[in-house]
């Protein structure tokens, strides 16, 4: 059941924008509708993403009181199991949106946009 319930963290994106980074950032990195895409649009993304990631992490939180209480029960019955939610598809919108956010932070870097 605990298996169910937790994930692995995600691998770190590669260190391209510390002071002392191991990679330096380079076009070549990014897609040419991300490249197109300006500063502004960059922080429209930004923002969008982190509503999605706030949505899917507020449905989670609203399953998590059922989830408890499936495994309580599950402890004793294996029936219960069934009721739990795994919030599948808002732990995968939140992973990718990690993921396009830490594109979206390297490519602010390489246009040299204002940080937020």
């Amino acid at each position: 059941m605990l298996a169910g319930c937790a994930t692995s963290a995600p691998p770190l994106p590669p260190d391209t924008t510390s002071v002392g980074s191991s990679q330096s950032l380079s076009d070549k990195a990014f897609s040419g509708a991300d490249l197109s895409l300006s500063c502004t649009d960059i922080t429209a993304q930004q923002q969008q993403i982190s509503k999605t990631r706030e949505s899917a992490h507020s449905e989670i939180e609203s399953n998590r009181t059922q989830n408890q209480v499936a495994g309580y029960f599950g402890a004793f019955f294996v029936v219960p199991l069934a009721a739990a939610e795994g919030n599948k598809r808002e732990r995968e919108a939140i992973t990718q949106g990690y993921q396009r956010q830490d594109e979206l932070t390297q490519l602010a870097a390489l246009k040299q946009c204002p940080q937020l």
